[in-house]
């Protein structure tokens, strides 16, 4: 039986509610080699976070997709830093209307002056705030797109196994388009992903799913039954652990799901759609029946599910 699941918010992407879903009761979190990878590589990753430059090509290409959003916030700045400058120089005036100073100006014209220029600053200040979240947060959601897409897997087809990074399996790649369903947790919670989807086998598989067991502890106990539990099903690709990438997705997600106080020892699942883009995240493991019906009623209704 599929485990409760739980919808959740990540500060790196929009907000969220609070509602049920197409995998369950949940938590939406919205819009962040687990397991081995993520000991070796830990030192490199805070390594390559720390020299990080100040331009990566994810941030430059989120800045050029909304060039206008860099102006936005100058602009809301300058008037933040203009109102509250007036504010300044109006305080003198205020003080010397109330102490009555000669040829002091009415206190009501004063008042009036300082509560318009006090109400600019807020206003423009909080516009600067709601632009610098947007622009970070999409800045973070390219990227974790880039982060996913060089992920490699060991992909099943015509009996045999090869080595494809998940951004190949987007739509137009010359391949089939597949939508990988990311289960991020323990040894246990990734069998049950693949336990639980295989009584939906056909189903998983016509709906384009590819389910991508992460093991996310260090621990090697239960790779093997993975690997047993995987055997014969096509659309289960196991994660390459000597390749870079798994680990930083682990610690991503996880420190996204703790930050907001939930817990993630039930498992974490990203769906990723056929263009790249985080479509869902959730905790617990996935409502198959639900996943693969909402994609039937999309093809049912004539909808695009050349992208989602």
């Amino acid at each position: 039986a599929a485990l409760a699941s739980a919808r959740f918010r990540a500060g790196s992407a929009p907000g969220s509610s609070f509602a049920a879903g197409p995998t369950g009761p949940s938590t939406v979190w919205r819009s962040s080699g687990c397991a081995r990878g993520a000991t070796a590589a830990a030192a490199p990753a805070t390594l390559r976070h720390a020299q990080e430059p100040r331009f990566s090509a994810d941030k430059l290409r989120a800045e050029a997709e909304d060039s206008f959003s860099k102006v936005r916030l100058v602009l809301y700045a300058f008037g933040l830093v203009s109102t509250v400058t007036g504010v300044l120089f109006i305080l003198p005036r205020v003080i010397g209307s109330i102490g009555g100073a000669p040829n002091a100006a009415p206190l009501g014209s004063v008042a009036s002056d300082l509560a318009i220029n006090a109400g600019c600053a807020a206003l423009f200040g909080l516009l600067a705030a709601l632009e610098y979240d947007v622009s970070t947060k999409r800045e973070q959601q390219k990227e974790e797109g880039a982060l996913i897409a060089r992920l490699q897997v060991w992909l099943h087809e015509d009996e045999k196994a090869s080595l494809v990074k998940l951004s190949d399996l987007r739509a137009s790649r010359g391949r089939r388009a597949r939508r990988p369903v990311l289960c991020i947790g323990g040894p246990d919670f990734c069998l049950e992903c693949i336990r639980s989807s295989a009584q939906r086998r056909e189903e998983v598989d016509r709906a384009d799913f590819l389910v991508v067991p992460v093991v996310s502890t260090p621990l090697d106990a239960g790779r093997e039954s993975l690997t047993e539990a995987s055997r014969g099903l096509k659309y289960v690709a196991l994660p390459n652990e000597d390749a870079p990438g798994w680990g930083d997705l682990c610690r991503q997600q996880t420190d996204q799901v703790r930050s907001q106080g939930l817990d993630e020892s039930n498992g974490l699942v990203l769906i990723v759609k056929k263009n790249g883009r985080v479509d869902t995240r959730f905790l617990g493991v996935p409502d198959w029946a639900a996943m693969t019906g909402q994609v039937n009623a999309r093809v049912t209704a004539g909808l695009d599910t050349t992208n989602v």
